[in-house]
Order: C-alpha cells, then structure tokens, then sequence
C-alpha cells in the first residue's frame, strides 16, 4: 500500500469514485450476469459466503434475493466447511462467493463444495486471476480499480449494486434495472453532502460507543457503517434491527447514548421512526441518515434538540441502503481523522484477510 501524504487520501479518493465504478459496473455485468440469472432463478434457494464488508454487502444480497426474486437466501457459515468438514446439502443451490480480493479461502471451500454437490456456483470479487475466480463456474469482475485505503468502500457498493443487477436480471424487472441506471447520480447526489456530514461527525467525536439501526433492506446498510465506524474510528459500534432492538437492547439507551438511524421511504418506515421515539424518549441523541421522502415522517417528533436529521435526496427505496453506505463512508471518514486518525491505515488491519 502507498502511503499516503495526507490521512484520509485514498479512503476520500476511492469514495470519490464510486459513481465512476458504479456506472463502469452497469455496463459491463450484463454480459456475466445474464446466463446465471437464467439458471439461477429456477433454483429453490442460494446461500450465500463472504467475510467483512462482503458479508454486509451480502445481507442485502439476501434481502433482494427473497424479497424481489422469491428465493430463500442464506449466510454461509464457513467454519463448517474448512474446520468442522461437516458442509450442509448444495446440491440445486444458487451458492454465491463475495470476496474484495478473492483470496478468502473460508469463501473459496463454500464455492468448491457447492460445486462439487451440483449446486450454481457464481464468484464476485475485484481481483482477476484470483483464487475464487477458479473455485466458480461463474465470475463477475467489479472491474472497480486497486482499492488502497484500509476500509474497504467502492468494492462494498459494487458489490450491493451486483446482487440488485443479479436479481433484476433473474426477475426481469424492468424497473429495477431502470432504477439501477440512475444509481451512479443517487450516489453523485450523496457526495456533495460531504461538508455537512464532515460537520455531523463533530458530534460523534467523543463517543465510545454507538448503536447503527436499520430494518428490511437498510440491515446490511446498518451492519456496513458500523464496521467502519470500529475499524477507522475505533468506536464500539454495533448494529441493529430495528425490530431486534426493541427486544432487549433499547434498555442500553440512557442520556447522551448516540444512535445513527438509517430512515427508508418503504415498509419499514413507520416502525423504524418508532424507534426514534423510543430512543429520545429515553434521553438519547439521534443522527438519522433519510431519504428524503422519509425525512418528513419526522416533523412532529418530540424532543428535537436530540435530533438531527440528514435528508439524502430520494434513491429508490430498493436502491436505498447503497446510498446510505456511502453517506456512512464519509461520516466515518471526517470522524476518523477528527480523532487524530489515519482511516488509510487502520491498526492491526491488514487490507486481504484469509482465514479458514
């Protein structure tokens, strides 16, 4: 890795891209895409293996693929096949391997045994020529370009963007593919909010610890921008259902607590913006990253001095999680060096991770 002059350099520069990497993506997975969307949409369910950002990515993989195609979707549990030798029933599975590098070989032996067992092999990972790329029948590059900040981000959103291409081609939606052509300016849209969430990080500067809460397709989103608040700011952050923190976790929430709240335009609105109240209620402090049709379910919430809403302009609600990624991106990249860090180079990190 280069290092770079200024702290933060090529974390901000590959956030930069990203509507560059997303259209370059847009025009060429077609072509990778179609012949397993073919086959994979008559499979009756997929699992799917990644570790870190891939894995969140995957999460709303799986949202996509059950709730747009109709296929039950799993997260692969990869110790099960590379220490316990004890892999589940492929056999007819969509099986599906994300990996930044392409060297993760927890994810590489899920591939292998699902090809071994029949099952529809599909690889998506940045790097040709990789290992991953042998264990697949099927490979999508990202074609994204050498990702030399720590933290992973234009991989992450390429990957989100691959499993909503995967699942339009699979579903012939016509308008999710319409959608997915506008996403490159949705995420154009975010980046000229990168002096106010460079603003909005003040107020997370002292904190220890926070809670990231999103529901339905927003989950993963939740999951991703926690990861890079631990792994450049070194906060304890930790991800939420908004569901599942109603079962238990609410009781952490105490004056001064910060949440960041990930608001969507969907089904998952009203319930999510419960949440809010609960939170505030109990004398917490809310960051809430909206889209703008969402934002507006907020004007008559209670105790606004609590509450500090970003309004992220109006991303179809599917496409929705990619953009609050990239928002989450840009918050914890300004927090990071705020705190007198380098998000370029985080501590004991290395960029290509393998673990069985």
């Amino acid at each position: 890795m280069t290092k770079p002059t200024v702290p933060g350099a090529h974390m901000r520069a590959e956030i930069l891209e990203q509507p560059e990497v997303l259209q370059r993506l847009l025009e060429h997975a077609d072509a990778a895409l179609a012949p397993i969307a073919r086959i994979g949409r008559a499979c009756p369910f997929a699992v799917l293996a990644a570790r870190g950002s891939s894995d969140n990515a995957s999460i709303y993989g799986k949202y996509l693929l059950e709730g747009q195609a109709g296929i039950p979707a799993a997260l692969a549990a990869p110790s099960l096949y590379t220490l316990y030798g004890t892999p589940p029933r492929l056999a007819g599975a969509l099986v599906i391997g994300v990996s930044q590098s392409g060297a993760a070989a927890d994810v590489i032996a899920v591939l292998e045994a699902g090809r071994r067992q029949g099952a529809v092999t599909l690889a998506i990972t940045n790097t040709a020529d990789a290992p991953i790329t042998r264990a697949a029948e099927h490979v999508l590059l990202l074609k994204a370009g050498p990702e030399q900040a720590l933290a992973a981000t234009k991989t992450v959103t390429a990957q989100c963007a691959a499993y909503a291409m995967l699942v339009a081609h699979m579903t012939d939606h016509a308008h999710l593919k319409q959608q997915l052509a506008g996403l490159p300016d949705c995420v154009r849209e975010v980046l000229t909010l990168e002096p106010r969430l460079a603003e909005l990080s003040e107020s997370l500067l002292n904190e220890a610890r926070v809670v990231v809460i999103g529901r339905g397709y927003a989950y993963g989103a939740a999951h991703e921008i926690a990861l890079k608040l631990k792994e450049t700011c070194f906060i304890e952050a930790h991800a939420y259902s908004a569901a599942d923190f109603l079962h238990g976790p609410v009781a952490m929430i105490e004056p001064g607590y910060a949440a960041i709240v990930l608001l969507n335009h969907d089904e998952t609105l009203e319930t999510t913006a419960e949440v809010i109240r609960r939170i505030l209620h109990q004398g917490g402090q809310v960051l809430c990253l909206a889209t703008q049709p969402a934002a507006a379910a907020l004007s008559g919430m209670g105790n606004r001095a609590a509450l500090t809403t970003l309004a992220l302009g109006a991303p179809p609600s599917l496409l929705s999680p990619i953009v609050f990624i990239v928002a989450g991106q840009l918050l914890a990249l300004h927090l990071s060096v705020r705190r007198g860090h380098n998000p370029d180079v985080s501590r004991g990190l290395t960029k290509v991770t393998v673990t069985r």
